[in-house]
């Protein structure tokens, strides 16, 4: 389970609920935009040191490869990813089954500090060349945020004490549309406190999305009997072995705050494409369920090679005239997730797909 992070000491007061833009508030969200971006491509600032966790758009996960702990931390936006397991090498992220399934386009997230924020005004200010809107939209922040605000100067007195919020486009989603949902100006809350409840704003069902967006999984390496060249008519023993596919776990947690989701991926069952319609599965769905001990399939007991195997393909004609065949497994996993306050449930299977070449020789028959 992840660790909570600690809070400072202070008296935590209600945090302001965003309203709606007010005139001209299209001004104020295309300026924190532009700050949120100028702060993430700030010099000298790096996803692991003073830059992480702020405004940086959806970034690729750095984990790296290898079994047990955590495997990489990544930074999106105020929101960390950790990954833990997942042994094997390779790999990529997982696909949903479920087709009409997406990553949420927008969301909001701690973004900036009250200095970081203050001085990402000033850095617009100084270094964007003058353009059409900028003086209203400078006009409408320092009236938002400035010194005779409610914030008294972009609460540069509360250092410490919670983070400004703005939303992030999620550049890993298709829904175009989707993305520019999020258009509250950028908020304030007090760490410790609920952010307010506005669509975009983290639940743990939502960083439950994020964190299976993040889900990666080892390549599919599939056992065969026989390893290299397989004959036709004779069946071709298929499988994995469990302690190859440990579960994958990856956390979502909003920095500062007791919000987070983990997500926990076990594999459950392979498929089997033979790259042709001249071949036999086994089972005939083509779908390898997982055995009591998390294994997938038998390796080949040794015997009589005609013998059916419980997972398996037998192809039927040789690819000396039409080259190997493409033989695809793709495993399957079932996630399902737990967060902050008691909450958690199931999410659809991904799946994650490899390809291997395969010759196929004819059958050898020795004449006396």
């Amino acid at each position: 389970m992840l660790s909570q992070q600690p809070t400072p000491d202070h008296k935590p007061t209600a945090p302001r609920s965003p309203g709606r833009p007010r005139p001209a508030a299209a001004l104020l969200l295309t300026l924190g935009a532009l700050l949120a971006a100028q702060l993430a491509h700030a010099p000298g600032a790096s996803a692991d040191e003073e830059n992480r966790g702020r405004f940086n758009g959806n970034t690729e996960d750095t984990s790296g490869q290898g079994g047990g702990g955590d495997r990489g931390l990544s930074a999106h936006a105020g929101i960390t990813i950790t990954t833990r397991g997942g042994n094997g090498g390779g790999g990529g992220p997982i696909s949903s089954v479920d087709t009409s399934w997406t990553p949420p386009p927008c969301y909001y997230a701690p973004t900036y500090t009250p200095t970081e924020f203050k001085q990402s005004f000033e850095d617009y200010l100084n270094n964007t060349p003058l353009h059409s809107g900028k003086g209203e939209a400078a006009r409408m922040h320092e009236e938002a945020y400035g010194e005779d605000s409610e914030y008294n100067d972009h609460n540069l007195d509360r250092e410490g004490e919670g983070m400004w919020w703005s939303s992030v486009i999620n550049t890993a989603s298709n829904d175009h549309e989707g993305q520019l949902a999020c258009d509250e100006p950028t908020f304030w809350v007090d760490f410790g406190d609920a952010p307010p409840d506005i669509p975009g704003v983290p639940t743990p069902e939502l960083l439950a999305e994020l964190a299976y967006a993040n889900t990666r999984v080892p390549d599919t390496a599939i056992e065969t009997n026989p390893e290299a060249e397989h004959t036709v008519n004779l069946p071709t023993w298929i499988w994995l072995d469990a302690a190859d596919y440990q579960p994958v776990e990856v956390t979502a947690q909003v920095e500062g705050y007791d919000i987070w989701a983990t997500t926990r991926a076990e594999p459950s069952a392979l498929t089997i494409r033979p790259g042709t319609e001249d071949a036999t599965l086994h089972p005939s769905s083509g779908t390898c369920p997982t055995t009591d001990d998390g294994a997938i399939g038998t390796p080949f007991p040794g015997g009589a090679p005609e013998q059916a195997p419980p997972c398996g393909v037998t192809y039927l004609r040789a690819t000396h005239a039409t080259g190997p065949y493409q033989l695809s497994a793709g495993l399957t996993w079932s996630i399902d997730w737990q967060g902050s306050g008691g909450t958690g449930g199931d999410l659809p299977d991904g799946t994650y797909t490899t390809d291997q070449d395969v010759e196929v020789q004819e059958i050898q028959t020795i004449v006396r």
